[in-house]
């Protein structure tokens, strides 16, 4: 139960250096009168420099500098309070930007397991072949290589009295107990050494601490070291011949390319360190600290360590304590150890019945889990809406032209379980073989386990997670719930079922140690707190190789509809069916009537509006063939062959069509199109196309490029995109219809988007036609003079629709329910769910459902599958289509409230010829 009422609706700005907080305040107004309550901030920590996203914080304790700093933040926050709006922020409590900008990360570099933020970090020290050091792995080559090239540069600071080695931007601090090899050299090289007897004491006594062993003593070593540091530094800087002396000690240690024995020092020194400096490749085998998916650079956080959990969310909640943030965003909440445990510690810190939701990930069936929150960001409600309105009959004929056309096979459940396993295998091999590690541990210690192979628990485990259903279970210490018991027990039989190993019991062995949580240690059994760190691990790998081998492998080989491609979507299933949706809106009221409703996001495949042109292609399944035969053909004599293989092959080629039909521009749909829009188009699609087939990992990826092969992809859309070539021709009067209905499906959408149960987001700059690709196309300049100067305009909904291009009509849609939510909140924050069927022979074109609360009431009813009967030119069914179609309206005076006009009805039924007379859509109010 919330404490305060939910937010109305959010609208979400990415902040970076380019858009800061100085650049929000100026459009507060706008936001304010557009309709939102909330602005839905991305991450304000301090990042990484340059940082596009703020998900790479480096600092939890600084607001981001490159933005404005807390002076600019506290300036829009007082900005958002004098117009009424609140903030929703997202914050990153899994992971941290790792480099020379984050102190803890050199701390750790620096002194390793002795450091006073080792424990922040998820680091497997006992990993077996790392000896106890941290593998960092950020070299741009193997290590041998980069040292002999003279890319790995010693350097002093003299500010810090430090010494460091430099790659590029990388930055790895040396411990202070090495540092007597440099001084040394530095003072014997030196005509008056013998004057640097500071020095020479220094050293002296880093050497010797560096000889204690006395744990408690050790512990004690980084804080005394500042000391002596300070002293090294006041020597240097007084003297500008021990900084002389310094410089050459560096200079003679940096070694000389081409020269391999020189570099037998840094080598030396490097080796003394707590880690251990690796091409970036070693990674995918050799790392020890958990990353956010693959990422190198972003390094995981124990966020279940209480000193861990309130340093890094001291700023937030003094901001909360202020009343400056009035809710919170959680991002990638699987990566933790226990969510669960984390959210509760979070609502205790904040007060209970804060507005907190998860970025969590459902997949198709899954509930979430009972905790407390107000709900997930809305992937889950994203694909809900998309697929009422996809022509779900159609999937079969889809289905049949994407094979015929691409040649593609395999079930789509293989498909999967392929991708899950080339991810596995390429980008987390490092993570599978810790968990081998483990379990081949538990099964030694017990008799009936012990003869259990690593090759064949290596392989039973890669079955089991490579058919994991959904993201992740959620077992703790506890008794594990029915739900996860399933969980376990379906994957186990469907990896069972599909395993090559011929001994299958092992899958069993693997179940029994996720869901035994016995804590009891005795002969014959697993050390516990082995098995714990197994199942954590476990649960914290299924979530990143689901989503590198679905979002970011899968959904670029699997093309059958790309609007199926979307987060939280399952390409597999075809639509859902208005009583399936109606069903999920039932339960979300009763479960999560506050949860988000997101149709974009930073993170989605492409935008809204370019999913709804693709979403209305279900509904022309024998004029989509005929396009692609016709295309194809025009297509062919401009392959390429790389290495025997058709360049591009076919199904990118269908990807690439798809991807040009939902993104195509509004300005460039007509016959002479604006040749710097053009330009810029195409610039786009070919960043696009390059990141598909990379992400494909078919013909080339992202470890292993394969130049000619994306050559060859984007010269044909170069040469298909030309102004006025062939393909143009016949590509733009398809593109012309299919745009056409596709905004209707959009329109639909946004209704629905802003009346269901919960609260709509609004993606920055989506309020217009949101046609983008996948980041970053997804994240440029938004103009919002534009958007101001439109929204001024306050003109009916109806009177848009001729001119339904520029994207106000969907705006001014947008606008207008925001504020009969504004004027309503109770009802459309605590309001009911009913479903409404429509009467007569197009049911089948009707979605409708009532919401009511105490004397409130509203009817929203949308137009769905009109493809077949919409044309470029045809905005409308005609009068006709809709026969003696009705909708169940009470009787009474309604206000529609996009357009203005006033609907007066008997009870009998209403026709919908006349509902949907001006527009497809209609949110119904009772006249007071």
């Amino acid at each position: 139960m919330l404490v305060e009422p939910p937010p109305r609706a959010t609208y979400r700005l990415q902040f970076q250096k380019d858009f800061t907080f100085e650049d929000a305040i100026a459009i507060v107004p706008y936001l304010a009168q557009l309709g939102v309550s909330h602005v839905y901030a991305s991450p304000i920590h301090k990042a990484r420099p340059g940082s596009l996203h703020g998900y790479d914080v480096v600092d939890h304790t600084e607001i981001n500098p490159e933005l404005g700093g807390e002076e600019a933040f506290r300036r829009l926050s007082d900005a958002l309070k004098e117009h009424g709006l609140g903030l929703v922020l997202d914050i990153v409590p899994n992971h941290v930007g790792v480099g020379a900008d984050n102190g803890w990360w050199l701390s750790v570099l620096e002194w390793g397991e002795l450091s006073p933020h080792a424990r922040a970090f998820d680091i497997d020290w006992d990993r077996l072949g790392a000896n106890r050091k941290l593998v960092v792995p950020f070299l741009g080559n193997r290590y041998g290589v980069v040292l002999e090239k003279g890319e790995l540069i010693l350097s002093f600071d003299p500010e810090e009295g430090s010494f460091s080695v430099w790659h590029f931007e990388h930055r790895f601090p040396l411990c202070p107990l090495s540092y007597p090899i440099i001084l040394d050299r530095a003072l014997a090289a030196s005509d008056e050494a013998v004057t640097f007897g500071d020095v020479l004491a220094t050293s002296e006594r880093l050497r010797v601490m560096g000889e204690e062993s006395g744990a408690d003593r050790r512990t004690a070593f980084p804080a005394d070291v500042q000391l002596l540091k300070h002293e090294l530094s006041r020597a240097v800087l007084a003297s500008p011949a021990l900084g002389q002396a310094m410089e050459r000690a560096v200079s003679l240690i940096n070694g000389a390319p081409g020269v391999p024995e020189s570099f037998g020092t840094l080598h030396r020194l490097l080796e003394a360190q707590s880690y251990r400096l690796a091409h970036w490749r070693v990674a995918a085998s050799d790392i020890n600290y958990r990353r956010f998916f693959d990422i190198n650079g972003l390094a995981g956080l124990r966020i279940e360590e209480p000193e861990v959990f309130e340093q890094v969310h001291a700023t937030v909640f003094r901001l909360i304590r202020e009343g400056r943030v009035n809710g919170l965003r959680i991002d990638h909440i699987d990566g933790l150890a226990d969510p669960e445990s984390y959210l509760r510690s979070l609502q205790s810190a904040v007060g209970p019945g804060f507005f907190i939701l998860v970025e969590k990930i459902l997949k198709p069936g899954e509930d979430l889990r009972p905790w407390p929150i107000a709900g997930t960001t809305g992937y889950d409600t994203l694909n809900l809406i998309d697929g009422v309105l996809l022509n779900s009959e159609a999937a079969p004929m889809f289905e049949q032209i994407y094979r015929q056309t691409t040649g593609v096979e395999g079930s789509y459940p293989s498909l999967l379980r392929r991708a899950k396993v080339d991810v596995l295998e390429t980008s987390f091999v490092s993570e599978l073989e810790a968990l081998v590690s483990d379990l081949k541990r538990i099964a030694d210690s017990e008799r009936q386990t012990r003869d259990y192979t690593v090759i064949a628990i290596r392989g039973a485990l890669r079955e089991i997670i490579a058919g994991f259903p959904v993201y992740r279970s959620y077992i703790g210490d506890e008794e594990p719930l029915p739900e996860d018991r399933r969980l376990i027990e379906g994957a186990v039989t469907s990896a069972q079922k599909h395993s090559a190993l011929p001994d299958r019991s092992v899958h069993e062995f693997i179940a029994s140690a996720l869901l035994d949580t016995k804590s009891d240690e005795a002969p014959g059994r697993p050390d516990p707190q082995l098995v714990r760190r197994f199942r954590r691990r476990f649960q914290q790998l299924t979530g990143p190789v689901m989503a590198k081998g679905l979002e970011d492998t899968l959904f670029y080989r699997y093309a059958r509809l790309l609007a199926l491609n979307e987060v939280g979507g399952d390409p597999g299933r075809y639509g859902v069916t208005p009583a399936a949706f109606h069903a999920a809106n039932v339960r979300r009221v009763q479960h999560w009537p506050h949860a988000m409703i997101a149709t974009a996001t930073h993170d989605t495949k492409r935008g809204e509006d370019a999913r709804a042109r693709l979403s209305a292609l279900s509904q022309r399944p024998e004029q989509w063939a005929k396009a692609l035969r016709q295309w194809r053909t025009i297509v062919s004599p401009h392959l390429g062959t790389i290495d025997e293989v058709q360049a591009p092959d076919a199904n990118d080629q269908f990807i690439m069509l798809q991807a040009l039909l939902g993104s195509w521009p509004t300005e460039l749909l007509d016959g002479e199109s604006d040749a710097q829009a053009a330009v810029a188009f195409g610039a786009r699609m070919e960043v696009f196309l390059v990141k598909a087939l990379r992400e494909a990992k078919i013909h080339t990826s992202w470890v292993n490029p394969s130049e000619a092969y994306e050559a060859a992809a984007t010269d044909l859309m170069r040469r298909l995109t030309e102004p006025n070539s062939r393909f143009l021709c016949d590509f733009k009067p398809f593109a012309r219809r299919l745009a056409t209905q596709g905004m209707l499906t959009a329109l639909a959408r946004t209704v629905l988007k802003c009346t269901l149960p919960g609260v709509p987001d609004i993606y920055q700059g989506s309020e217009f036609w949101d046609l983008s690709l996948v980041d970053p196309d997804n994240r440029r300049p938004v103009d919002y003079v534009v958007r101001s100067q439109a929204l001024e305009q306050d003109e009916p909904a109806d009177r848009l629709l001729a001119r339904w291009r520029s994207g106000h009509l969907k705006q001014r849609i947008l606008a207008r329910i925001l504020s009969d939510r504004a004027a309503a909140s109770a009802l459309y924050a605590e309001g009911d769910y009913h479903p409404l069927d429509a009467s007569g022979p197009k049911t089948c074109h009707v979605l409708a459902f009532r919401r009511s609360n105490g004397q409130e009431t509203l009817i929203a009813a949308v137009c769905r599958l009109l493809g077949q009967v919409i044309s470029a030119d045809k905005l409308s069914p005609p009068r006709a289509f809709w026969g003696a179609t009705t909708l169940p309206v009470p009787a009474g005076r309604w206000r529609e409230v996009t357009t203005e006009r006033e609907v007066a009805t008997d009870g009998s039924g209403y026709p919908a010829r006349k509902l949907f007379a001006t527009l497809p859509i209609a949110v119904l109010r009772p006249v007071i």
